[in-house]
């Protein structure tokens, strides 16, 4: 399961949780969750203007290389803009708010949670986790760049560009639906 899965799932435990718990618990947990959605929606942010890159290499070498430095790019990027950190700290956050001593229910029937925060404990590997599927068909992609006949280069450019295209839209709707979930736990809570 991916992290923004992970979170999009504990977004209704959230909310059934936090219904329960006193005002300031559930200003701690709008708090948190907003914080982390923020940090994901970033690191959506920063892989959909690697995206957008796509379109902008001068040439098939280029472009290839552009692809083939996905991951590494991506991870230098999450860690410049710090939110490998930031992750790390929502992590032990979570753990905080919800350890199983400050709520009078117990966490058992809200599994969600603590698989979120293994996930959030793993860093920008857990976002480029999230990305695997992008990073692959990439490296795939350029792989057919670099061996396609002269004749065929434009095909294969076409296919690079309509993938890049997919997954914008793919990450358009994962940043809409974490909005909508902090959106529900903070307007439920």
């Amino acid at each position: 399961m991916s992290t923004i899965k992970a979170f999009l799932e504990a977004a209704k435990s959230l909310v059934t949780l936090g219904a329960g718990a006193n005002a300031a618990a559930r200003q701690q947990i709008r708090d948190v969750t907003g914080q982390l959605a923020d940090e994901l929606d970033r690191a959506l942010s920063l892989a959909d203007s690697y995206l957008v890159g796509v379109r902008f290499s001068r040439d098939d070498h280029e472009l290839a290389a552009y692809l083939y430095d996905a991951r590494p790019k991506l991870m230098g990027s999450y860690h410049e803009h710090h939110i490998c950190a930031g992750l790390y700290q929502l992590a032990d956050k979570f753990g905080q708010l919800f350890d199983p001593t400050r709520f009078s229910v117990s966490l058992d029937s809200y599994r969600e949670i603590p698989q979120l925060i293994e996930h959030l404990k793993n860093g920008e590997r857990a976002v480029i986790d999230d990305l695997d599927e992008l990073i692959g068909q990439f490296q795939d992609l350029a792989a057919r760049l670099d061996a396609a006949p002269a004749g065929q280069k434009d095909d294969a450019r076409a296919a690079i560009l309509a993938s890049a295209d997919y997954f914008r839209d793919k990450l358009v709707h994962q940043r809409k639906q974490l909005k909508s979930s902090r959106r529900r736990i903070v307007d439920t809570l």
